[in-house]
This record gives structure tokens, C-alpha cells and sequence, in this order.
């Protein structure tokens, strides 16, 4: 036990590894490139020297202050797109158990309190000129990347 607890928080006490905290299981709804761009933003927000935001992180594609995102429902699909546009999300499409749409950055705090959220991560925005293996997302186009080279 107390190995374990070592290895999952770096402290050695028993009790710290039993120790969970709410906002340690809302950040854990959120991947981390969402987290990261919500500090982002909010560094730009408070130096403020007018001009647009733009994220550091070249994949993630941000359009008028709001984040493209893929969210997946914990139960029905359909209250967590309500949730979601209650929250500002503009052109919400859900398609299995998974909603799509653009959230303002603002709100990336709140969807993580939602109880309709499971899990909810930036939709990457990739280069249309990838070579054909890597329209396979990067798992694949790993795998296949050693039959790539000539």
C-alpha cells in the first residue's frame, strides 16, 4: 500500500494515496491540451493588450475565443449536448455518444463540472497535406511508418 502511494503521489503517507480531491476528478474530465489553453487564455486575459488569442499549441483549433471540442455523454447524449449549449457551445452536433461543437474558452471550467460529461478533449486540427498513412490518425500512421521509408 504505502509502495503504491508512493508511486501514484510521490508521498510516502498511506493516507495520501485514499486522498481525493473534486477538483482533481473535474480536471480529470478535461484533456490536458484543454486545461493548458484555458490558463492560456486566461494569462491573455488579465495582460490584455487587445488584439485576438491565439493558442501556443498549433493543433488546437480556436475560432472567436472558443475551442473546438469532442465531448462524450456519461448517460444520454442529448442532455449533455443541452448542457453544453447552455454553456455557449455554438453548432453542437452529437453523434453517438460523442458531442462536437465550438465552446467558448471561458467555459472550460464549468463543462468539467458537469455530471453529463464523461470526458472531453480539443478536436486537433491536423494538415490537410498529411501523407496517406497519417489520415489514419498517429497510431496507425506509427505503425506504418517503418513500411513509409525508403
Amino acid at each position: 500500500m504505502v509502495l503504491l502511494s508512493l508511486i501514484l503521489t510521490g508521498n510516502c503517507s498511506p493516507l495520501a494515496a485514499q486522498k481525493t480531491s473534486a477538483e482533481g476528478e473535474r480536471v480529470s474530465k478535461l484533456g490536458p491540451e484543454l486545461v493548458s489553453l484555458h490558463k492560456e487564455y486566461a494569462s491573455f486575459l488579465a495582460e490584455r493588450e487587445g488584439g485576438t488569442f491565439r493558442s501556443a499549441d498549433p493543433l488546437v483549433l480556436v475560432i472567436d475565443d472558443c475551442v473546438a471540442i469532442d465531448a462524450v455523454a456519461a448517460g444520454k447524449v442529448n442532455v449533455l449536448k443541452k448542457d453544453l449549449e447552455s454553456l455557449g457551445m455554438q453548432q453542437a452536433v452529437a453523434y453517438g455518444r460523442i458531442v462536437s461543437g465550438q465552446l467558448p474558452i471561458s467555459a472550460i471550467p464549468a463543462i468539467a463540472a458537469l455530471p453529463s460529461l464523461n470526458f472531453a478533449k480539443a478536436a486537433l486540427a491536423l494538415p490537410q497535406s498529411l501523407p496517406a498513412p497519417f489520415a489514419f490518425g498517429w497510431p496507425m500512421a506509427l505503425v506504418l511508418l517503418p513500411f513509409l521509408v525508403v
